[in-house]
């Protein structure tokens, strides 16, 4: 077995190592490519890190496409133009895996597992990020997956740093969140086995009893997982790294860039375009947001840091190393102004789409609430839908 030595540099190498040097000739394997975070690392690295050797996609192949034809389907949109026009001979070296995070093996061939065998950096973020998803499912892919993943880079002899990207609300259930792995009721291995052996209506009734006060499937496994990873901290050079709710881009690639309505994006978009006026929640709840291109910095950064800081990857201690990707209390928003400022904005730059003034309130009564969304929003839709239906258009 290696040791944590093996996987750092000597003080006199870190001197003339910068994060540029330290990504040339590196083989990177990623999973999650498809997804928001993932588009955005992927896209980071062939522009600015350009000087790597190769770089691995794991992407579920679908009934008409093949992993290659999805690999170029996903390089085909229109965010890794900039990319393109700067880096063109950084896409020669990107290659799909055909792969399924929920299978065992990640249902990865043997002729694939050779190609990826010399890899020394693997970014993994995929996840089911859905909250209402079936416990069975988000067991299968959020924790089976992340340990075949591991099984697997434990073949990787020339393996440099593991990223587990995990969610800042792992620990949702606590009333602090350090970075640091925190003990939970369930064992990993028990829940893997359960998920294997019971069907999903029993695994969905037991979830409530099961999930150690976690709101939803998603970050009760995303928990667990990070217990995986933690079991492999004398093994590989393992990092967790959670984020907190990513939302659109500051800078790069493109100022605003967003792929997917999830999370606050969804709410306030459908504020900004007058459909939603009102919401039962705190206005005063500060929400921990924190830009794409600022999380994928930060993953780019915590790979070199596993590698180059002997002290900062020594996981020969109790837990693995711990990031959290977030803004701290002291530096939040309260919603109230975050949809005050919204409101202004959306003045200043309205869209087209924009079906009504946005506006109206949160609350954190619910009869408050319910009066609120029953006279200023359903009563709004209704009457917008009659005045389409009168002009002969398709309802809303």
């Amino acid at each position: 077995m290696q040791s944590i030595k093996d996987f750092t540099l000597n003080d006199e190498d870190l001197k003339k190592i910068s994060i540029t040097d330290f990504y040339k000739d590196q083989e990177i394997f990623i999973t999650g490519g498809s997804g928001f975070i993932g588009k955005a690392l992927i896209e980071k690295l062939l522009r600015s890190f350009p000087s790597f050797k190769k770089m691995f996609i794991l992407l579920r192949p679908k009934k008409d496409k093949t992993a290659d034809e999805r690999l170029q389907e996903l390089l085909d949109n229109s965010i890794f133009q900039r990319a393109r026009d700067e880096q063109p001979e950084s896409f020669k070296k990107i290659h799909a895996i055909a792969g399924d995070c929920q299978e065992l093996g990640l249902s990865i061939s043997s002729e694939d597992l050779k190609r990826i065998e010399n890899v020394t950096i693997i970014f993994h973020s995929a996840a089911n990020v859905r909250f209402d998803v079936p416990f069975k499912d988000s067991i299968f892919v959020n924790l089976r997956g992340t340990h075949e993943i591991l099984k697997i880079a434990e073949t990787m002899t020339k393996l440099k740093a593991f990223i587990h990207v995990s969610t800042l609300y792992s620990n949702v259930d606590q009333p602090c969140i350090y970075e640091k792995i925190l003990p939970i009721s369930a064992d990993w291995r028990t829940t893997i086995k359960l998920a294997e052996t019971l069907d999903g209506k029993t695994l969905d009734i037991l979830f409530k009893k099961y999930s150690s006060n976690h709101p939803n499937t998603y970050t009760f496994a995303k928990s667990l997982s990070e217990h995986i990873v933690n079991d492999y901290k004398n093994k590989l050079p393992v990092l967790v790294y959670r984020v907190a709710m990513v939302i659109s881009s500051v800078d790069e690639p493109v100022t605003g860039w967003v792929d997917n309505v999830n999370g606050p994006c969804g709410l306030l978009l459908t504020a900004s375009l007058g459909l939603t006026h009102t919401g039962h929640i705190s206005p005063h709840t500060k929400l921990n947001m924190i830009p794409c291109d600022a999380t994928v910095h930060g993953l780019i950064i915590s790979a070199y840091a596993v590698v180059s800081d002997s002290n900062f990857a020594n996981n020969s201690k109790d837990s693995v190393v711990v990031l959290n990707s977030c803004y701290s209390n002291e530096s939040l928003t309260p919603l109230w102004k975050v949809l005050r400022d919204g409101e202004i904005l959306a003045a200043e730059n309205p869209s087209e789409k924009m079906v009504w003034l946005p506006g109206g309130t949160v609350t954190s009564s619910f009869a408050g609430f319910f009066i609120r969304f029953l006279f200023g929003q359903l009563a709004l839709a209704i009457l917008l839908d009659v005045i389409v239906r009168l002009r002969k258009g398709k309802p809303l």
